[in-house]
């Protein structure tokens, strides 16, 4: 009985300062749907799958059904080597993830200027066990584009907050 009294109080406390689950994204109204262009197909994925879990809004093929129109400007994924073995090989690699966009509503106003996200990982690489550094690589790729597309969502909303305050342009 006394668990769950202090269960309960855990969980009062976490609602209370407005604790969410990761991946539990609300979109401010007027984002419904959204047209992203010139993107990744792998980020126009992961843009997709994080919208569909989190919210309800959805990524439409045309710019003239989406209330919100995300431009990618430049979008690149590099991998650079931090440091070799005695043998010459690759002991640990830096992948970097970059991207630039603007955001823009249905009428062509730029809601958002042109932003920046960069998302870096480093990882060991192990020589003795290339196949299984081959899959942790993808892992590592697949989850910096899920972060990547976590930041255009919260910008989005910044971008639809900061276009309906009474004193905004």
């Amino acid at each position: 009985m006394l668990n769950q009294k202090i269960l309960l109080l855990v969980f009062l406390l976490l609602s209370a300062c407005n604790y969410h689950l990761r991946g539990d994204i609300e979109l401010a109204q007027g984002a419904e749907t959204i047209y992203l262009e010139g993107a990744s197909d792998t980020l126009r994925q992961d843009i997709s799958r994080t919208l569909k879990f989190s919210s309800a809004a959805k990524l439409v093929n045309s710019p003239n059904e989406a209330a919100i129109v995300i431009k990618i400007a430049k979008e690149s994924l590099k991998s650079w080597v931090l440091s070799m073995n005695a043998a010459g090989r690759s002991n640990e690699l830096q992948l970097v993830y970059q991207l630039n966009f603007s955001i823009f509503d249905a009428r062509g106003k730029q809601l958002l200027e042109a932003q920046n996200i960069k998302v870096k990982r480093e990882y060991f690489n192990d020589q003795a066990a290339i196949l299984g550094k081959t899959n942790e690589e993808m892992v590592i790729r697949n989850e910096m584009y899920k972060q990547a597309a976590s930041s255009i969502i919260g910008r989005i909303n910044i971008a639809l907050e900061a276009n309906n305050q009474p004193n905004s342009k």
